[in-house]
């Protein structure tokens, strides 16, 4: 049992024996010092929580993230988090990382090796979890979201972690911060190692949710943008996003600018020198194309908006960059909720 939130001279079930914070990020299983990751978010160790144990596994290579940490251990086992929070609305993000089942894996197994439960509150909130299946793989970052979480009526979340069928459910990392009534935080991806603030003082995540492809970064400023900043680096290759959201409705745009090809950039050619093909959950957004194309010649911004899309029953928003010539690339992703 996690005790080192209580104050001992305090109720430990009354939520004033705390002084909850306005954001709550946990690692569980985590026992160092608090944690600060490449946005710049402070991650504190295991607290809050009864039951299971402490699992750490620090040699695999976690695919989707630029902060393995943070999927390097768990807690493990039949437990629960009872966590303080004001009344409100917020946004709860569970994180998962199967690294122990896989054909490869010395123990061997994969999809239905491990399914467990997971309860808010009391109500199920996720049924017959298997992680490796829902992210295709083992080693892999996995993100459940949830929005219009609130507090039970005791002041405090209640997260239930419970066997379903074998092995022992687990969870990497939890993240609970003030939400917006019926919709999700808007999502903002640069492809950057560091976050970035733009001049309307928006902040841009560091690149995540990625498979494959390699990045780069580009000298050459670009136009047609008050945010030439957000376009100087890309994500490039035959690749894709696996992005995260609860349900609902997205908008999503793409920000893409041709920072190699033409005048006066490294690369020689033109129009035609890059094509190729985008899809959300296997749904065409672009065919064929062209950035030097469509916007007008090199190192100038285009951004492609696209509305109404869903979550796959995985709860992510997939994109798919395909080439047809040389490589695809992307400079920035923004995933804003259209929900009514």
């Amino acid at each position: 049992m996690g005790t080192s939130w209580v104050n001992p001279t305090q109720n430990p079930l009354d939520p004033s024996a705390t002084a909850p914070a306005n954001e709550i990020r946990i690692l569980c299983g985590y026992t160092k010092e608090n944690y600060i990751d490449r946005r710049g978010k402070v991650w504190e160790s295991d607290h809050y929580f009864h039951g299971g144990a402490a699992s750490i596994r620090s040699l695999q290579t976690i695919t989707r993230t630029l902060d393995p940490t943070v999927f390097q251990q768990s807690r493990m086992g039949e437990f629960s988090y009872d966590i303080p929070l004001k009344e409100g609305v917020y946004e709860l993000r569970l994180y998962f990382a199967e690294t122990e089942f896989a054909p490869a894996a010395f123990v061997g197994g994969g999809e239905g090796s491990r399914i467990f439960e997971v309860n808010l509150n009391g109500k199920p909130l996720l049924v017959h979890l298997d992680v490796y299946r829902d992210a295709a793989g083992n080693n892999a970052a996995y993100e459940r979201v949830f929005k219009d979480v609130a507090p039970a009526s005791d002041g405090y979340l209640h997260l239930g972690f419970h066997y379903s069928w074998r092995e022992k459910p687990f969870l990497n990392a939890l993240e609970i911060v003030p939400g917006l009534p019926g919709k999700l935080r808007p999502i903002r991806l640069v492809a950057r190692e560091n976050s970035f603030t733009d001049r309307a003082g928006q902040m841009w995540s560091p690149d995540r949710y990625f498979l494959r492809g390699r990045f780069a970064t580009h000298k050459v400023p670009v136009e047609n943008t008050s945010d030439p900043d957000l376009y100087t680096a890309e994500r490039f290759g035959n690749f894709e996003y696996a992005i995260p959201v609860a349900c609902g409705k997205y908008g999503v745009t793409l920000r893409f600018a041709e920072t190699f090809f033409g005048n006066p950039n490294a690369g020689d050619g033109g129009i035609g020198s890059r094509i190729f093909n985008v899809y959300c959950n296997g749904l065409t957004l672009l065919r064929n194309f062209d950035i030097f194309k469509q916007a007008g010649g090199a190192s100038r911004a285009l951004d492609k908006t696209f509305h109404g899309l869903m979550p796959n029953a995985q709860g992510l928003l997939v994109l798919s960059f395909v080439p047809i010539q040389d490589y695809a690339e992307v400079n920035a992703i923004e995933v804003v909720d259209e929900s009514p």
